[in-house]
């Protein structure tokens, strides 16, 4: 529960104050809340799309008595969630996206303004979707276990929601936190603030023995991390972009292990992107672990050697 409240924190205090009056237990299987402009707030869990009637009663009914997001509250929750400074967060708005507290998101979309062929700002938001962000202690012990304690180089392949980011902080308590047998130096880069989220106050716990690069682009985290931290392992969400690549190819070549994620159903389908397969082929990781899905969030469907 306390992660929902995370999640709903920096809302229009009368958004947050709604959302907070809703069933406790139900609360605890929220995933994502969506706002989408001129239409009904919605509430994802595993079992299905929910909405909010007006007295805070949750339904899988559409009804005209529901809780509805006009434009201008729309607006006024991005906002509110930019910490009342759209300007200061334009670039990562252009990007899609803000981060919240412990780990939390928001995907944000609009009106994209172009600049040099590049979306250059973002207006006239039209959807806002929080993605709540849970700790789970522990949950990352059968991978651990399936690729060995001696494996320190591996991909993560799943689909969104199934646990990928969860399982990336768990790990980096694993291997760098007080109770490890022989604690490894982790450095994460941490582009979105999902991983670890320390850009805005004390963040998620990720290890004592784990270094935060917050909001660094991974192919510079990447350079900063091999050149100033001499990490034994370099830990990355999200990756496939040319530069990001070409870091890890430089990392691997200095010894450095990669624990990274990449989005996907299976193997075969990440291997069909080609940057992927260039860190295959150039053997960065030892193995890959394929997770089950969303609806078996943070389990191992298969380990494949490389």
């Amino acid at each position: 529960m306390k992660d929902f409240f995370n999640a709903i924190s920096l809302l229009p205090e009368d958004v947050s104050k709604f959302l907070s009056v809703i069933n406790r237990d139900f609360m605890s299987k929220v995933n994502e809340i969506r706002f989408r402009s001129n239409k009904p707030l919605t509430l994802n869990t595993r079992d299905g799309v929910f909405y909010c009637t007006k007295n805070g009663r949750v339904t899988v009914n559409f009804n005209d008595d529901l809780y509805f997001t006009d434009d201008r509250k729309l607006q006024e929750i991005v906002f509110s969630l930019s910490r009342r400074s759209i300007h200061t967060y334009q670039d990562m708005l252009a990007r899609g996206y803000l981060p919240l507290k412990n780990g939390c998101k928001a995907g944000v979309v609009g009106c994209a303004v172009i600049k040099n062929g590049e979306v250059y700002s973002v207006n006239s938001f039209s959807s806002v979707n929080i993605r709540i962000s849970r700790e789970y202690t522990g949950c990352s012990e059968e991978i651990y276990n399936a690729v060995g304690e001696d494996c320190n180089s591996f991909l993560l392949v799943g689909q969104p929601l199934s646990g990928k980011t969860t399982l990336l902080r768990d790990l980096c308590k694993k291997y760098a936190g007080e109770n490890a047998f022989e604690p490894r130096k982790i450095a994460v880069v941490d582009e979105r603030d999902e991983i670890a989220s320390k850009s805005f106050g004390e963040g998620v716990n990720v290890g004592v023995h784990t270094d935060v690069l917050s909001l660094y682009p991974k192919e510079v985290g990447i350079d900063i991390a091999l050149r100033t931290l001499s990490p034994d392992i370099i830990v990355l969400d999200e990756i496939g972009a040319d530069d990001e690549i070409q870091g890890m190819l430089s990392g691997m070549n200095s010894g450095v292990g990669f624990i990274a994620t990449a989005h996907g159903n299976s193997f075969h389908e990440v291997l069909s992107r080609p940057n992927i397969k260039k860190l295959v082929d150039s053997k960065v990781f030892k193995k890959v672990v394929v997770l089950k899905g969303k609806n078996s969030p943070c389990e191992v469907a298969e380990v494949i050697e490389l």
